[in-house]
């Protein structure tokens, strides 16, 4: 059976053409390029230390860290900035994300939506820093309205759509499929290829993919995987990992 010509958005190319080496089809009408997955999927890495550590029940370990979020926030709710902060910043270059904490990449990564918005200029901000450093005072701004505006945005639930049909049911067997992706993507490299079983339907939502997440709407299940299939055998007790993930991601085993 022919596939219908492919029609993608954003960062992958609308190809037309089925048959192009290299191009996976997650399903008819869509074509998603393989390319190397960056440094940013660090999820299941050895040798970054310890996850717990004390201190890392804290939200923010600096003021600065604190501001950098609500800035973050406030650059999307306001309409401030172009495209998304994870997958922007998942344009790091390695070196740079690899040194940088986790804060400093949000730093970056709203500068460049700013950047990408128009909202701010090529060297502005360094231009401010050099300002400051010579003494010239912080710039303030009180906007009530703003403020009440931004503090009920984030108080908004978001909950999932209803999925009206689905490929899957709860305690059906399935398998992560195992593809490189050409931008951002909310499917971990560490589960690609694994084997696991769909504890729940949780709704449906866009393809994260695309766009990012402009594809079309998709069931969303809950998928729980042993810990020693992921990571292999080790000296910890075993354990359950569970994973919301998208249609397009899972194969039946």
């Amino acid at each position: 059976m022919a596939l219908p010509p492919c029609r993608v958005i954003g960062a992958v190319p609308d190809c037309g053409c089925p048959e192009v080496p290299g191009l996976f089809h997650p399903r008819p009408g869509r074509v998603i390029v393989a390319r190397i997955d960056g440094i940013h999927d660090m999820g299941g890495m050895h040798g970054f230390g310890p996850v717990v550590v004390p201190g890392c029940d804290e939200a923010y370990e600096e003021q600065w860290e604190a501001r950098t979020f609500a800035m973050s926030t406030i650059v999307g709710i306001e309409g401030l900035g172009k495209g998304g902060g994870r997958p922007i910043r998942e344009e790091m270059e390695p070196e740079h994300y690899l040194h940088a904490s986790y804060y400093e990449r949000w730093l970056w990564s709203t500068e460049q939506r700013l950047l990408r918005k128009g909202t701010i200029a090529p060297g502005e901000v360094d231009a401010w820093v050099e300002r400051l450093l010579a003494g010239e005072p912080v710039p303030q701004r009180l906007d009530p309205g703003q403020a009440a505006r931004d503090r009920a945005a984030i108080s908004e639930e978001s909950p999932l759509g209803t999925a009206e049909e689905t490929r899957f049911s709860p305690g059906d067997r399935v398998r992560v499929r195992r593809w490189r992706h050409a931008g951002h993507t909310r499917c971990p490299r560490y589960v690609r290829g694994a084997e696991g079983e769909v504890a729940a339907v949780r709704g449906s939502d866009h393809l994260p993919d695309i766009g990012p997440y402009e594809g079309p709407l998709e069931p969303v299940y809950s998928v729980s995987f042993h810990s020693d299939d992921l990571f292999g055998v080790s000296d910890e007790r075993r354990w359950t990992v569970f994973l919301d993930l998208t249609e397009t991601y899972l194969e039946p085993v």
